[in-house]
């Protein structure tokens, strides 16, 4: 390693596990793993300062960057490098910076459920550059991403989730990351960390790593713990979700879900007034033996005679003025599409327990479940208002607490949007962490009606084009979101046991026509279940392969639902045939090819799955029925 930095020459960290060496003045830091490829886990950052108060005891590096008002200490332990940043002031600093991913590398990251992304691929490498620079807590469901290296991988874990910014941009024609902090001027302690393990080749290792380290943190809460304080939870093993639209809203068509075998099922209202307005569906959701629940949400407040408003941000004038999120400037933060105002969680909190507590004592048949939109997103916020104050984490801290007391007061299992890692210790169920929200800016999706791939307008509550709606996939989305080869199970890794996941409610099972039978086969390769927008007429087009795909999928949820999954491999070079196995019980086999697959232990048929009890060897296979439109 040739010096660069002011400093002079690098400075060594060592033990049985691998070297490190580290230039103080440039932040720049090598890894030599023992037997292994070397690994630039930081590059060189020019300008960084002078450095003072340079000291090295056995493990460990420290030392002031004067000119950045930083400190910073490095540490090795086995196979953890743990990197801790301290500032005297507010400001934002950036460490690390990945500059040159290695030859046959690839980022293994958190993009709701797991990307696998190849440093040298174009379409990736536009795709992130564009989006660039993005709020971390948002873009990453997990606090961690990876780098997978053809004989090992490194995963950097993110100490503090909260005031950070992750940018993605070109080097050389690859794709190099940049991680910055912001130390914020509303915390006491400016500090964040970055631990770097080294560990295995697998390509979910990263996830593996991150799911250990939330384990001894004590951050880690079981499905089967949720299901012992909340035992209505346990109504989600086997249950697909379905929203209800428009004639769909009835028993009779609950009964006729259940009589396609999805009993139990977990039923979506988009409003809590369809409680009051349908009582015979909640009955008969419950008689069945499921959960439904109405969507509900605090995160914005519209001026309470505002015209295009919906009722979960009505409240009243006096939280209109004093209740939304303030900038540093004073300036009170935009809503949702520029309506309205962010709501502080803080000011919000009254307005929680005084709008669930009436729905409960009012409706005429209680709901068993609720879905607060949302909280479990990401989109968190620095407050400075004078009122209710607040850094990122007593805002996360809020979210998760009216959360909380709606499942302990009423004994329901809690559901939101997305299922950041943050939330997944409180709720019991996320929408949007198998398949994300996407395409708000493309035209063809959003605004041009006449384009063959535009998702449908919102209408009335009664008709949403947008969700019942069956389009083709854009074709550019399909390597961000929908290729099998590029998708990992990655929030599977480290919640599979802890939360139940599935799609966005804008992009559910049945939404792109052409990508049917790979998300089916996603479902059941991942063990999660579908999601479903319905009235009488989807049902009678689609209850069929409803039906089938239930029959497969309900049995295996309800047997791995508790337990984690615990390993992914690729099959073949092209990564289209793939394995999941979940504890030691059963083994998923999912060939995504055209053409059959076949080893010493499978024979699966064209795009198609096969599953196999470890313990028996018994197997059975799933074929998806082909798409006729």
């Amino acid at each position: 390693m040739t010096p660069s930095s002011p400093s002079g020459q690098p400075i060594r960290l060592a033990n049985d596990d691998w070297e490190v060496w580290v230039e103080p003045g440039s932040l720049r830091v090598v890894a030599r793993p023992q037997g292994r490829s070397e690994i630039e886990l930081s590059a060189a950052q020019p300008r960084l300062g002078r450095v003072a108060s340079l000291k090295q005891a056995d493990s460990q590096l420290s030392w002031s960057l004067v000119d950045s008002s930083v400190e910073v200490t490095l540490r090795l332990d086995g196979e953890t490098l743990s990197a801790e940043i301290t500032s005297s002031a507010p400001g934002s600093f950036t460490w690390p910076v990945i500059a040159s991913p290695p030859t046959g590398a690839a980022y293994v990251l958190p993009l709701a459920e797991g990307s696998y992304v190849p440093a040298d691929d174009q379409r990736w490498l536009s795709y992130l550059i564009q989006r660039s620079p993005m709020k971390a807590l948002e873009t990453f469901s997990m606090p961690f991403w990876g780098i997978a290296l053809p004989d090992y991988s490194v995963t950097y874990l993110i100490a503090n989730q909260f005031n950070n910014q992750v940018a993605f941009s070109d080097c050389g024609g690859r794709v190099g990351l940049s991680f910055t902090h912001e130390f914020a001027p509303n915390r006491k302690l400016k500090q964040y960390g970055i631990a770097v393990r080294l560990a295995g080749s697998s390509p979910i290792e990263p996830a593996r790593q991150c799911r250990a380290w939330l384990i001894e943190q004590g951050q880690f809460v079981s499905m089967r713990t949720k299901i012992e304080r909340t035992p209505e939870a346990a109504k989600l093993l086997g249950a697909p979700h379905i929203y209800l639209w428009e004639d769909g809203r009835t028993a009779s068509m609950v009964e006729q879900l259940a009589a396609l075998g999805c009993r139990p099922m977990r039923v979506g209202l988009s409003s809590a007034q369809w409680g009051f307005d349908h009582p015979e569906l909640v009955r008969a959701v419950k008689e069945m033996g499921g959960l439904i629940a109405p969507y509900d949400s605090y995160h914005g407040i519209h001026h309470p005679e505002q015209g295009d408003s919906w009722d979960t941000a009505q409240f009243d004038a006096e939280l209109y003025e004093k209740g939304p999120v303030q900038g540093p400037d004073g300036a009170k933060l935009p809503g949702y599409l520029g309506r309205g105002y962010q709501l502080s969680p803080l000011a919000a909190w009254p307005y929680v327990k005084q709008r669930v507590t009436r729905l409960m004592s009012e409706l005429p048949e209680r709901f068993n479940a609720w879905f607060v939109d949302c909280d479990a997103y990401g989109e968190v916020f620095d407050d400075y208002s004078v009122l209710h104050p607040a850094t990122q984490e007593d805002d996360v801290r809020a979210r998760l607490h009216r959360m909380a007391w709606i499942r302990d007061t009423y004994g329901l299992p809690i559901g939101s949007e997305g299922g950041v890692a943050y939330s997944a210790g409180t709720i019991h169920f996320a929408e949007g962490m198998m398949t994300p929200v996407f395409g708000w800016g493309d035209a063809d999706l959003m605004k041009d009606t006449s384009s063959p791939y535009h998702l449908g307008t919102w209408g009335s509550q009664g008709s949403p084009t947008i969700l019942l709606k069956r389009v083709p996939l854009k074709p550019y989305f399909r390597t961000f979101h929908y290729d099998p080869s590029f998708r990992l199970p990655l929030y599977q890794t480290v919640f599979h046991d802890s939360v139940v996941t599935t799609h966005h409610w804008h992009h559910s099972s049945l939404k792109f026509v052409d990508q049917v039978e790979t998300v089916e086969l996603l479902e059941l390769l991942y063990n999660i279940p579908p999601l479903y927008h319905l009235n009488l007429a989807e049902l009678a087009r689609h209850g069929k392969r409803i039906g089938a795909h239930n029959a497969f999928f309900a049995p295996l949820h309800r047997e791995l639902g508790l337990v984690p999954l615990t390993d992914f491999a690729w099959l073949t070079a092209d990564r289209m045939v793939q394995r999941t196995v979940f504890g030691d019980e059963v083994e998923m086999v999912a060939n995504f090819t055209d053409k059959p697959f076949e080893d010493a232990r499978a024979a699966i048929p064209p795009r198609s799955i096969l599953a196999r009890w470890l313990g028996s060897g018994a197997t059975a296979v799933y074929t998806p029925a082909p798409n006729s439109e």
